[in-house]
């Protein structure tokens, strides 16, 4: 018995292959721009900032105590205390405090190392999910032309099967 001759599509055919290696390199470029653009909307936290949220960090209890407190108890409080923090606390407006409460609020358990961490998971997330959507496109692009052979087969076939029954026309 002869082996059939497989007329569809094959898969490791030199545009499939060009293909799966489009999207694997359209995906670190995309990755890469998305990430890039995120770190221009979302930049790091400049010098002082880091400084503050660590020493938010380091001294949790103590800023959260002086949080809580009265105005007088804080005035009082910030005469003690020499952190520069403490003493411009109490001479801001509310709508600064609002933004400082916010910031020792996400601080707690603060890195300064960590944006850069998360830049990288966010290009390794990124680049994952396009590269698996450029695959599926593939895989789609596949099925599509293997039924379309399959189809112009089975038209073909039933063609010749047509003009072999009915020779008169």
């Amino acid at each position: 018995m002869q082996p059939k001759e497989d007329i569809f599509y094959d898969e490791n055919t030199k545009s499939v292959k060009q293909n799966r290696k489009n999207s694997f390199w359209i995906a670190i470029l995309l990755s890469t721009l998305a990430t890039g653009w995120y770190m221009v909307v979302e930049p790091p936290d400049s010098p002082e900032v880091q400084r503050m949220r660590t020493f938010f960090k380091n001294n949790s209890m103590e800023v959260a105590t002086f949080i809580a407190m009265t105005r007088s108890e804080r005035k009082e409080y910030a005469k003690k205390k020499d952190h520069p923090f403490y003493q411009t606390y109490t001479t801001v407006s509310e709508s600064e405090r609002i933004k400082i409460k916010a910031l020792i609020h996400i601080s707690y358990d603060y890195l300064p190392h960590r944006y850069w961490f998360n830049m990288f998971f966010v290009w390794l997330i990124l680049i994952t999910t396009f590269w698996f959507i450029g695959l599926i496109i593939v895989g789609a692009i596949i099925l599509v032309r293997t039924e379309d052979e399959k189809r112009r087969a089975l038209i073909k076939k039933r063609k010749e099967e047509f003009f072999r029954d009915n020779p008169e026309k």
